[in-house]
C-alpha cells in the first residue's frame, strides 16, 4: 500500500485526525512533564518514519525507543510513538520523581510503555470522538533500541514498507523534540 492508493481527501482527511489525536496527547504529555508540549502539523511521508527535520538523512537515532499500537475501530492503523535517545531519560525521571542515580531497565521500560499507552490512548479517544465511533489500541509493544528501525519491521509485516506514514512532532516550546506519534493506515 503506497499513499497514492489513497485518494488525496482521504489522506488529508487521515492527517486531520491524527493532528487531532497529537494535540490531545501533547495536552495528556504536559500534564505528566509539568511543562507546555506543542504538537506541529502532521508531515505525511512514504516509505517509513524518518528522523527530525534537520538531522542528517544518514543519522539514525539507535537509543530511540519507542512504543507501537494497533487501533482497531473505526480507523485500522498502527501508531508508533517515539521517543528520542536524549529525551527517554529526562522523560523517565520527570514522571516517575527519581532526580538522581540510575534508573534499573524496568523502571525505564514501564514507564515508557505507560506514557506510550497513556498517549495512544488520547489519539485514539481523540479520533473516536472525530469519528463518533469505537476505536481501540492494542496490547503495546515495545522497542527498547533503534525504534524507527522496529516501527518499519512492525509495519511492513502489518501493510507494506511504502504505506503512507503520517508524522507529529511533541516538542518543549523552545522546539526540543519530546517524541513524535506516527500514524500507519493499515486499510
Amino acid at each position: 500500500m503506497t499513499v497514492d492508493d489513497f485518494p488525496k481527501a482521504d489522506i488529508d482527511r487521515l492527517a486531520e485526525l491524527a493532528h487531532a489525536g497529537a494535540l490531545q496527547a501533547a495536552e495528556a504529555l504536559a500534564q505528566l512533564v509539568g511543562h507546555p508540549v506543542r504538537t506541529d502539523a502532521p508531515v505525511i511521508r512514504t516509505g517509513g518514519a524518518r528522523p527530525a527535520p534537520g538531522a542528517q538523512p544518514s543519522t539514525r537515532d539507535r537509543a530511540a525507543t519507542g512504543v507501537f499500537f494497533e487501533f482497531e475501530g473505526c480507523l485500522d492503523a498502527i501508531i508508533g510513538v517515539l521517543f528520542p535517545g536524549e529525551a527517554n531519560e529526562h522523560l523517565v525521571r520527570s514522571i516517575v520523581g527519581i532526580e538522581t542515580g540510575d534508573l534499573e531497565e524496568p523502571i525505564l521500560e514501564s514507564a515508557l510503555m505507560e506514557v506510550g499507552n497513556i498517549l495512544a490512548s488520547h489519539v485514539a479517544s481523540a479520533i473516536a470522538n472525530r469519528l463518533q465511533a469505537r476505536l481501540l489500541p492494542s496490547i503495546p509493544s515495545l522497542a527498547m533500541t533503534d525504534s524507527e528501525a522496529e516501527l518499519e519491521v512492525f509495519v511492513a509485516r502489518a501493510v507494506g514498507r511504502e504505506a503512507p506514514h503520517i508524522e507529529s512532532r511533541l516538542s518543549h516550546e523552545d522546539g526540543r523534540l519530546i517524541g513524535r506519534l506516527v500514524l500507519v493506515p493499515t486499510r
